[in-house]
């Protein structure tokens, strides 16, 4: 069995051959591109992975924000219920966390109430600005803050994590035209025949 080469070894190895006389560089160059390419395709699809990793730990802030919300469900609680909520949504490579503000309207049966929700935009490329948890219960408040810096943190490496992929992109396309290019070379060929005598 052969021992797998450590990516040090595979960094040596590249530039031995690269400057070797007895080594087939059209198989050379064809390997380099290629995997070039698989390169580019793990980092998309380890992008696709890492983005479901950060949706688990946004899920996990609303989890935090909810059981508190859940907590605070008493009438011993001043300032019940809490109207603000939070959720995370991934779907088609986006990322959503997001707030909305509920409101609650008794049933015309008089038993229970109906919840609506609003949908609250964000202001900020990143966090949402403070007034718009302006309505926010005194104990909602500081919870509120708390889960916003985790999700602001998420809003920012999802948005490297794109700019990455769109990087990405652009090597895809710029390694296409290498390949291209490669191909497009002429050999040099010796020059055999006596140069034309200019002195005519």
């Amino acid at each position: 069995m052969t021992k797998r080469m450590t990516h040090q070894e595979i960094c040596e190895e590249w530039e031995a051959v690269s400057r070797a006389q007895n080594v087939n560089h059209q198989r050379g160059t064809k390997a380099a591109i290629t995997q070039c390419r698989q390169f580019l395709t793990a980092i998309h699809q380890q992008a696709d992975v890492e983005q479901a990793r950060y949706r688990y730990l946004a899920q996990r802030l609303c989890d935090h924000f909810w059981s508190h919300n859940i907590a605070h469900r008493t009438d011993k609680t001043p300032g019940y219920p809490g109207h603000f909520g939070c959720r995370v949504r991934l779907r088609k490579r986006k990322l959503e966390l997001s707030w909305y503000y509920n409101r609650f309207v008794p049933k015309r049966s008089g038993e229970g109430r109906s919840v609506f929700s609003e949908y609250i935009r964000k202001e900020g490329r990143f966090r949402y600005h403070k007034p718009a948890f302006t309505r926010a219960q005194d104990w909602e408040q500081p919870l509120i803050m708390e889960t916003e810096a985790g999700l602001e943190m998420l809003r920012r490496l999802n948005a490297n994590q794109a700019e990455l992929c769109r990087i990405v992109r652009k090597s895809e396309r710029l390694l296409k035209d290498l390949e291209e290019h490669l191909g497009g070379l002429k050999e040099a060929a010796s020059r055999t025949a006596s140069p034309p005598n200019e002195e005519g």
